[in-house]
């Protein structure tokens, strides 16, 4: 068993003559939710991609549920995410073709899982998310937030151990936002998910287990709080 759902330590990424990590370091325990919290162009998103291996370090080690990444082939990377990682990004990315159901199945699908058994589970995740009602609806007859939702739906559906969400709330309306916001404070609470989240939400934030403030590449603050779950 793993001690760490992501350790990544001294991380350093430079983009031509751009410095944009500057050795950052930062562990994230199991079923807790971790949020990085910083000014656009402090380096959050970069470093959440380098912590789902979407992007490699230029120095630093990096470990996945206890599994080094650094030197992995593509396709061993790419079986590390479809097993121990899911995402939700500010915008949805679902495919505008397929309904909800087999939005949230298609990891699965693709995977190689039969069709009945995922679209036995995505129907399961569309009840934990309260969008019975919604299963046969495309992308287009659904809201934001309803969108948003299947994203979150469509990153369980390998029961992966770790979410990595960059503002999963940043183009939505407020009430909306809280509704995704304890949505996915309840992912942690009742799946045992790890999630780090990237956010310019203070409120978003503060439903965290612990906040860590970026400033120009670097960590320069760290605050463990008491959430209180329900």
């Amino acid at each position: 068993m793993y001690e760490w759902a992501i350790s990544a330590n001294d991380i350093y990424r430079r983009f031509g003559s751009l410095e944009v990590l500057k050795g950052v370091s930062i562990k994230v325990a199991k079923g807790k939710m971790v949020a990085i919290v910083g000014k656009s162009g402090s380096g959050k998103s970069t470093l959440l991609h380098i912590l789902g291996t979407l992007d490699s370090p230029d120095g630093g080690d990096v470990a996945i549920c206890g599994i080094p990444v650094n030197g992995l082939s593509p396709k061993k990377l790419a079986a590390l995410r479809s097993q121990y990682l899911g995402f939700v990004f500010q915008f949805h990315h679902l495919l505008p073709e397929f309904t909800a159901l087999e939005n949230i199945a298609m990891p699965a699908l693709i995977t190689g899982m039969k069709k009945k058994d995922a679209f036995k589970r995505a129907h399961e995740l569309l009840g934990y998310l309260s969008l019975e009602n919604r299963s046969t609806h495309k992308p287009n007859q659904l809201s934001g937030g309803e969108q948003q939702r299947v994203a979150i739906g469509r990153a369980l559906m390998n029961e992966p151990d770790i979410i990595l969400a960059d503002e999963p709330s940043g183009n939505l309306d407020t009430e909306t936002s809280i509704q995704v916001h304890n949505l996915l404070r309840k992912i942690t609470t009742d799946m045992g998910k790890s999630l780090v989240i990237v956010t310019h939400n203070a409120d978003l934030a503060a439903l965290s287990d612990t906040i860590y403030e970026m400033k120009d590449g670097v960590l320069v603050a760290e605050k463990n709080q008491s959430v209180i779950s329900g």
